[in-house]
């Protein structure tokens, strides 16, 4: 199985303004940021179009951990780092050949090999023809009017572990900045079991908080996410994956699915945003029930509460014909 590359690179305008960010397609981000994909954004605004320093990893969690501590970074230290390597500050990516438009294809992933990978992106690597990428996590497919993402697990369930919360929040970002309407679903028996139980038993009181935040930026990530977004739900959608259902623009769900915060029953309660985006859309009351009571709610219930927008029979298909329309 060929190893997945990912890096975390610096980009600088002439007179020097820094932009740190992490991908894993650097040869397209570089693209997006000479051409200014994005006129609102930072690095178009000081056009930051050349890449002036990048690292490399097979981990996606070591990648982004080492983006934050880059940012964390007072500004003399980031700019002895690129000195170090590249002392006339000159484009790192002008010789990598011709330039190529936006790729159809994103890839998102994660690893147990955490060492530094040496790659120069433009070199050796042939373009996938393909219009979705996979990995343990998720399948990603892209179409003409929206994203798909499919959420899977070995065991089907589609727990959101740590890993996959990580490279999910990668994922969206990166999508984000090519916006379009995205759509999560998963399998006809479960949209998503939650976080992994024997993980969440494993954490102490700080790594807990940590858990916590991570999954909140993940919610975050997709509440703000620049163009609509759906879940299509069928079966299970419980804890954590109701908390992503949440954080969606609209909830379309299957006659089967069933929906719930079972973390009463195990003394737990969620930390990733459901407290406060439930009572939002079901009010006080029947979310303290859901809550409290770990109560489970069907889909017709479900639909007549607020809880979701709409029933099909195949959720997915209802979605995507609204959106090709």
């Amino acid at each position: 199985m060929k190893m997945k590359i990912y890096y975390v690179y610096i980009m600088a305008s002439h007179k020097r303004v820094l932009y740190i960010g992490v991908t894993s397609k650097l040869e397209h981000r570089v693209w997006q940021h000479k051409h200014d994909m994005f006129p609102e954004g930072f690095s178009a605004h000081y056009r930051i179009h050349k890449l002036v320093y990048f690292e490399t990893y097979s981990d996606v969690v070591t990648a982004i951990t080492r983006e934050k501590e880059l940012k964390g970074w007072i500004r003399s230290r980031k700019v002895a780092l690129i000195n170090a390597t590249n002392p006339k500050w000159r484009d790192l990516s002008e010789q990598w050949g011709q330039k190529i438009a936006p790729l159809a294809v994103r890839t998102s992933t994660t690893g147990n090999d955490a060492d530094k990978v040496s790659s120069d992106p433009s070199l050796g690597k042939g373009r996938r023809a393909q219009d979705d990428t996979s990995d343990e996590h998720f399948l990603l497919e892209e179409h003409k009017h929206f994203f798909l993402l499919r959420l899977k697990s070995a065991d089907s369930t589609n727990r959101l572990t740590k890993s996959t919360v990580l490279a999910l929040t990668t994922m969206i970002r990166d999508l984000a900045e090519s916006p379009r309407p995205l759509i999560f679903t998963g399998n006809k028996t479960f949209f998503s079991a939650g976080a992994d139980l024997h993980e969440v038993a494993a954490l102490s009181g700080a790594q807990a908080y940590q858990f916590a935040k991570m999954g909140q930026a993940l919610m975050n990530t997709v509440d703000q996410f620049p163009a609509p977004v759906y879940a299509a739900v069928e079966g299970y959608c419980l804890g954590g994956g109701l908390d992503l259902a949440l954080a969606c623009d609209c909830r379309i769900a299957a006659p089967n699915a069933v929906f719930g915060h079972r973390g009463a029953a195990l003394g737990l309660i969620t930390g990733w945003g459901g407290t406060q985006r439930l009572p939002r859309l079901v009010g006080k009351g029947r979310a303290l029930q859901m809550f409290c009571a770990a109560e489970k709610v069907d889909a017709a219930l479900a639909l007549d509460i607020g809880l979701v927008d709409a029933l099909a029979d195949d959720p997915l298909c209802e979605i995507i014909a609204c959106l090709n329309s």
